[in-house]
């Protein structure tokens, strides 16, 4: 026989035994302990399960949604760099940062209605609205618009934050690259020229420095970075040695603020928010130095990684100073991690790191009572502050959310003195959990818990033996808030929040001033209601654009600080407090490329602590008490023009009139102050005016801060020169301070950049007795990869 016909014959009788097998009858056999399946159970297991694998894939993938596009300026040319951010109902979902391309991409989103807003310096878009099905892959380009004014999600100003057109409360936005256009190198300095706000540093480099909104105190503000809270305990913060190195943007809300964050948001809110890791991988470098030896570096990077978001950055700042004892060292850290693979859950860290060390050579500007012993050439202050968040947030359905949020934050100084050395230890942790409910397509719900505990140790804040004691207050709150838009032009926000605020018991101290306090309670409820209308909403290329008008009332609350607390023998010292309300009205122009903002501003400040002591009570030696009551009233107004994509003008102009009002249940005030006095430090006048044009690879800038005349107190003994009989008040003469720089990009990244300080040489004391510096410069070099 041939081969081939062997091979047949062998191939039938296999075919036969295949056959055979198949007309076997079937039998279960029975489970076998240990869950093992028999042989004949797996291979049907075999065959199913690939098959429910592919079919949880398949459906999977019919759930998921995809959206992309690419970002265009008007004469079509691709954005790189472009904010895109995509919104639900709930939140601001997710952001990207188109890439060289101008491409944009958000991969698993859930089935559903979103908005997407694109941003770039310049350009803006109107919110565009997309729905997205099952399974669906969208493409949507984005063609920019040239605008004054750009689309900001606002997180500061509501719980899950909002576009600015919907909020009625007064905010800004200072952007990143604001602040590289006036080579800001740190956030005070970026923060002049914000309406309602007066900076205020006692004139240095490292110089103490106070920020005043809308007339209120100082210590009136809630400082967050990235959300955590940094304020000392009792409110306190120094704005010198915050960098703008990393600093995305900062949020600035005026008006109170209680009902969203509690004790210290009595006048508003300061958000530094750092850069996040939004698009492709990105790295920057800068060096530069100038007048008085200063010196200043920076390196960061961020970037977005299969789901990972990732930046950092460290900055060194480094100045000899002007006089002996002026030596000033700043070294600051930010890092974020986050993780989104899945647009449901969110996973967020944050860190922020800062160091400094300032000289303090004393007040040796103005002298008028001949008190100034002569430069200090021991003191110093030195801090380190650190703070930590850790964000979580899912999405059980496309209705409803739950947020967790865990804040650290230690703020420790310590001051070498020729008198005794001292410290300040100040510690905070909170707990935050809310529930985020869609009830429908206009109306947003939040409520939610906040567990809080602070603790302050002070070498002034002693017991019976003069030994520090660490002074601890625990909070308690409960907070929900409201979003509802009856129509699509109008947007009304209402919440309260109820603190319950414990303080532990002080100890007698060594002097016999203060008995034992016992340990207290008190609870505190604070509204908040704002409202935002579009009475006109006009068109992108209309000349005659939005017309928005808004409004909102509040109270705001301060606890009381460790000094407040410890100097006293009032065992009912209650919280400060404030009523306020702001209403006005925004109008733009020329498709959006002019806008300008007026708005009338009322705070009346009541129960504001005092410190009493000898002939002026009969309470004790000394005694802090709820008596201080005062207002502030007046007007902001704002303007922004982008004419050309190479030209850009901004300005505003602050009138703030304060007032010191009776004490509780009298008509005078406590000496030496007088009733209608006007608040210390805050000038009734200030303005600020900036320019920026570019060409090509050149960019000029120009700007100039106004500031009024105020009043002040001798700058060496404050208000007790006028108990040794010699003045203590002062009018504090008003200045203009202009800045003017440049920079010009080179090939390959490159960035050369330079920049004049106080360009007229004015001789002026932002703080009476401490002169500002005089004419200076700063000169260096950045470097971006890739190239922008």
């Amino acid at each position: 026989m041939k081969k081939s016909e062997v091979r047949n014959q062998k191939s039938e009788v296999r075919n036969q035994k295949t056959e055979v097998r198949r007309q076997k009858p079937e039998f279960k056999t029975p489970k076998v302990p240990g869950g093992i399946l028999p042989r004949p159970h797996r291979g049907i297991f075999r065959v199913i399960l690939p098959a429910v694998l592919l079919t949880i894939v398949g459906t999977a993938s019919l759930r998921a949604a995809t959206l992309e596009g690419t970002v265009s300026d008007p004469d079509g040319r691709v954005v790189r760099a472009a904010r895109v951010t995509l919104l639900t109902a709930l939140k601001a979902a997710d952001v990207r940062r188109s890439d060289a391309e101008g491409r944009y991409r958000f991969d698993n989103l859930e089935p559903g209605d979103y908005q997407v807003v694109a941003t770039a310096p310049g350009f803006s878009t109107s919110p565009v609205r997309v729905e997205l099905s099952r399974g669906a892959d969208v493409t949507l380009d984005l063609r920019l618009q040239l605008s004054a004014v750009q689309q900001h999600v606002v997180v500061s100003a509501s719980l899950g934050g909002a576009l600015a057109p919907e909020i009625g409360s007064s905010v800004s936005v200072v952007t990143h690259s604001e602040m590289a256009q006036r080579d800001a190198p740190n956030v005070l300095e970026a923060l002049r020229g914000v309406a309602g706000l007066d900076v205020n540093q006692t004139g240095r480099w490292g110089g103490a420095t106070g920020v005043f909104i809308r007339g209120g105190n100082s210590n009136y503000n809630l400082v967050m970075v990235d959300g955590i809270p940094v304020n000392q305990f009792g409110g306190d913060f120094d704005f010198a040695s915050l960098p703008s190195d990393g600093v995305e943007r900062i949020e600035v809300l005026r008006g109170p603020q209680s009902a969203l964050y509690g004790s210290n948001a009595v006048t508003g809110v300061i958000n530094i928010i750092s850069e996040r890791g939004d698009g492709p991988p990105h790295f920057t470098a800068l060096a530069e130095a100038g007048s008085f030896n200063t010196h200043r570096f920076s390196t960061g990077a961020s970037g977005l990684t299969h789901g990972w978001g990732w930046s950092a950055d460290l900055s060194q700042l480094i100045s000899q100073g002007v006089v002996a004892n002026d030596r000033y060292r700043d070294q600051s850290a930010f890092f974020t991690l986050g993780y989104q693979k899945n647009p449901r859950r969110q996973f967020n860290f944050h860190f922020f790191g800062n160091a400094n060390d300032a000289g303090a050579p004393g007040p040796y500007g103005s002298d008028p009572d001949h008190l100034f012993p002569g430069l200090d050439t021991v003191s110093r202050d030195k801090q380190n502050l650190f703070g930590y968040a850790v964000n979580y947030a899912e999405d059980f359905s496309p209705r409803f959310r739950q947020v967790l949020i865990a804040t650290l934050t230690t703020n420790d100084y310590y001051f070498r003195s020729p008198y005794g050395d001292s410290y300040s230890n100040n510690w905070r942790g909170t707990l935050n959990t809310r529930s985020e409910i869609a009830v429908s397509t206009r109306d947003f719900l939040v409520a939610g818990f906040e567990y809080s505990r602070e603790r302050v140790r002070n070498t002034y804040i002693a017991d019976a033996n003069n030994n520090p004691f660490t002074l601890p207050r625990t909070s308690i709150a409960y907070f929900v808030e409201n979003r509802w838009t009856p129509t699509h032009r109008v947007f009304v926000t209402a919440g309260v929040r109820a603190d319950v605020f414990h303080t532990h018991s002080l100890p007698p101290d060594a002097f016999g001033t203060r008995p034992f306090i016992p340990a207290s309670s008190i609870t505190r409820a604070d509204p908040r209601i704002s409202v935002a209308y579009l009475a006109h909403e006009g068109s992108s290329d209309a000349w005659l654009g939005m017309t928005r008008l808004h409004g909102s009332f509040g109270t705001g609350i301060r606890e009381p600080s460790g000094f407040e607390l410890a100097f006293t023998n009032n065992p009912l010292l209650k919280p400060e407090r404030s009523v306020s309300f702001d209403s006005g009205v925004e109008q733009r122009f020329l498709g959006n490329r002019a806008q300008v903002d007026a708005t009338y501003f009322y705070n009346r400040f009541e129960d504001q602590i005092v410190v009493l002591g000898g002939s002026l009570t009969n309470l004790s030696t000394f005694t802090s008490a709820n008596l201080g009551n005062s207002r502030a009233q007046g007007m902001e107004l704002s303007f922004r023009i982008r004419p050309l994509l190479s030209l850009e003008l901004n300005g505003e102009y602050t009138l703030d009139a304060t007032t010191l009002l009776a004490v509780e249940g009298t008509s005078v005030a406590l000496a030496p102050f007088h009733v209608a006095q006007p608040l210390i430090r805050r000038p009734k006048n200030s303005g600020f005016f900036n320019v920026t044009w570019q060409h090509r690879r050149l960019m000029l800038n120009a700007n100039a801060y106004v500031r009024g005349a105020a009043l002040d107190i001798e700058p060496n003994l404050g208000t007790y020169a006028c108990v040794l009989g010699l003045p203590c008040f002062f009018t504090n003469k008003g200045y203009t301070r202009a800045d003017a720089g440049f920079s010009y990009r080179l090939p390959k990244g490159l960035e050369l950049y330079g920049r004049l300080n106080n360009l007229l040489n004015q001789k002026y004391e932002e703080s009476y007795g401490f002169p500002a510096l005089h004419l200076n410069f700063m000169a260096g070099m950045k470097l971006n990869f890739p190239a922008e």
